[in-house]
């Protein structure tokens, strides 16, 4: 064939946005519409930022569950969409074709890089719509810490107890030296921490019982006879409820842990592995009881006392 021949056989210029040959629209051939994916992204957006808000407002359940399904969905189907109808299979091979030095030629190779131009510009957008959608999403998952509440920090370690803070009954009476006769018990709690559950003590007046052990560096805990011992359970913080008598102990109802009252609340019998902590006494001019200090070791499970 000859070079004439060969200059005045041109290819075939692509489809216009209608179909016509030669057209110069964006919608080619194999053109395919982006908006599917973009809505989805739009709807994940919405819903991710519906759900913070619901969130932060305290709103239902439902409302939250629907953000929430609406974001995965809106995402979701993005993805689907892209992955079937957005990226391309097509592969190309072999040197790419020069078309000829004429008008024809020239005007089908500027179609073609444009709508090689408006298909790469479009994926550049939706990437971008992608990747900000994904990212308010999961900010949006962030909220949800909140819901864990605030940290312990040393809230294990200490209870409402002071020095100073009277004992008083669940009622909110004070509790002075003349409350209790020997042998006998009460519960009680710091003045204005009625709803301490930690702080709750059992306050005994053992009196001048020879049974009675003092612990070392324990010699003025326990003024005019009256000893107390926290109410939370070391072995898995239920409340010591149960005393006997008779025997001097505390009984825990839960897994039965008992605790020799004579001998500082050791552990004389069930799970329980360490005593109960004991709280020092003290009592002051107007004759009520009152704290020394707050317990000098942590109250309840010894897993608390852990890290």
């Amino acid at each position: 064939m000859s070079d004439d021949a060969r200059q005045t056989h041109a290819a075939p210029a692509p489809s216009g946005e209608n179909g016509a040959p030669g057209g110069h629209g964006p919608r080619g051939p194999g053109w395919v519409p982006t908006w599917p994916a973009t809505v989805g992204l739009v709807v994940t957006l919405v819903a991710s930022v519906g759900f913070a808000v619901s969130f932060i407002r305290d709103a239902s359940t439902q409302w939250l569950g629907g953000f929430l399904a609406a974001a995965l969905l809106g995402i979701g189907l993005a993805l689907a969409y892209w992955g079937r109808d957005l990226a391309g299979d097509e592969v190309i091979s072999g040197p790419y074709p020069v078309p000829h030095e004429d008008a024809e030629g020239r005007a089908a190779l500027g179609d073609a890089l444009d709508q090689s131009v408006q298909v790469i510009t479009r994926r550049h957008f939706l990437t971008k719509m992608l990747v900000f959608a994904g990212g308010v999403f999961v900010l949006s998952q962030v909220v949800l810490l909140g819901a864990l509440g605030p940290r312990p920090k040393n809230s294990l370690r200490t209870t409402s107890w002071r020095a100073g803070s009277r004992l008083v009954t669940f009622d909110g009476v004070p509790v002075t030296r003349d409350t209790l006769a020997a042998g006998t018990f009460l519960v009680a709690f710091p003045e204005g921490h009625l709803d301490s559950a930690d702080s709750q003590i059992t306050l005994l007046r053992i009196g001048a019982d020879p049974h009675f052990k003092t612990l070392a560096g324990r010699e003025s805990w326990s003024p005019e006879g009256y000893v107390a011992y926290s109410r939370v359970c070391t072995h898995a913080g239920c409340p010591v409820a149960q005393y006997e008598d008779q025997a001097k102990v505390l009984v825990c109802p839960c897994h039965q842990s008992t605790f020799d009252l004579m001998n500082g609340a050791q552990p004389v019998a069930g799970p329980a592995g360490r005593p109960l902590p004991q709280l020092p006494l003290a009592i002051d001019a107007q004759g009520n009881l009152t704290a020394q200090s707050d317990f000098t070791v942590p109250v309840g499970p010894g897993f608390w006392d852990e890290g």
